[in-house]
């Protein structure tokens, strides 16, 4: 599914609302909760459960798995909630829109992978249709709720910038060449080559053990701390220099500074919209739960106390 669709079904997964639940009094054994009058059959969540929880053919055995149960129970009476809200609102979705979903998911499985998917966790196609169509109805539901994205002040957004200064720094960082081989003697006598001015890119090509060989020994960018303690030696050089043969247990490296990008505070109008979309997405999210509270709080809802004691 796209980004947003993906965004917007992790905040039903994420928001877990137990306490609002009553505790099954009166359910048939085969019913492991009832949403309004729609009842989940035991079988049913199990299925659904083991499809995008389980691996295929991997034993329960993990500990905290009864827990993980319980959490995603949930889950479900939450989508519940939102596609009965759905179809009191009259939203649909159409059968395009199902199969164009259909279609971006099955192109993770090429071939049969998807098929054999379903067989293997013992859901039918039909039965994994119906879900999907849920969860789209789920996100069509909450997309009426909140149509348009709340305003952002700017004073609001100058405000978190001052607040969170330290957030925009930029720390210093290189660009740096390596040769990296495997014995000393080797090393040593390659540094004496590149003293005497051969091309440092040339002999990284002929003799470095590196995966980065084939770019002429180009490490790329990267800030103190991110590799190992020994490549921190080029914060210490001046650009265009060659370090001495240095050891680490990884081989014998030599490197050479090619760019040092010196520490800088990100201006407040570059991340501007960074920060608007960070407070979008905070209120967005405050919005849905309290939007989402409410709704929760009219469903009768009810779960089964016996599978919950098991």
């Amino acid at each position: 599914m796209k980004k947003s669709s993906t965004f917007l079904f992790l905040i039903i997964l994420l928001f877990f609302l137990w306490g609002c639940g009553q505790w099954g009094a009166g359910l048939p054994e085969h019913i492991i909760a009832q949403v309004n009058e729609e009842q989940i059959p035991i079988e049913e969540f199990d299925r659904e459960f083991k499809e995008l929880i389980l691996e295929p053919g991997k034993e329960a055995k993990e500990a905290g798995l009864g827990n993980l149960r319980q959490a995603y129970l949930d889950q479900v009476i939450e989508r519940k909630i939102l596609v009965q809200e759905a179809r009191r609102l009259g939203i649909k979705v159409s059968p395009e829109e199902l199969n164009q979903a259909i279609s971006e998911i099955k192109m993770d499985y090429p071939g049969e992978g998807f098929g054999e998917k379903l067989g293997l966790k013992g859901t039918t196609l039909e039965e994994w249709k119906a879900r999907l169509e849920e969860k789209l109805l789920a996100e069509k539901v909450i997309r009426s709720a909140f149509h348009s994205p709340e305003k952002i002040d700017e004073k609001e957004v100058l405000q978190y910038y001052e607040n969170h200064r330290p957030s925009f720094q930029i720390g210093q960082k290189v660009r740096a060449r390596q040769i990296v081989v495997a014995d000393g003697e080797e090393a040593i006598q390659i540094l004496k080559r590149l003293k005497k001015g051969e091309s440092f890119e040339k002999v990284a090509k002929e003799k470095s053990l590196g995966p980065e060989k084939a770019q002429g020994g180009d490490l790329g960018y990267f800030s103190q701390g991110e590799k190992p303690t020994e490549f921190d030696h080029v914060f210490n050089m001046e650009v265009g220099a060659i370090s001495e043969v240095i050891k680490s247990p990884y081989g014998y490296h030599i490197f050479k500074l090619e760019e040092k990008i010196e520490p800088r505070q990100i201006p407040f109008e570059e991340a501007k919209l960074g920060i608007l979309q960070e407070l979008g997405q905070k209120k967005g999210e405050e919005n849905y739960q309290k939007w989402f509270k409410g709704l929760r709080g009219k469903a009768k809802v009810k779960i089964n106390k016996k599978w919950l004691r098991s």
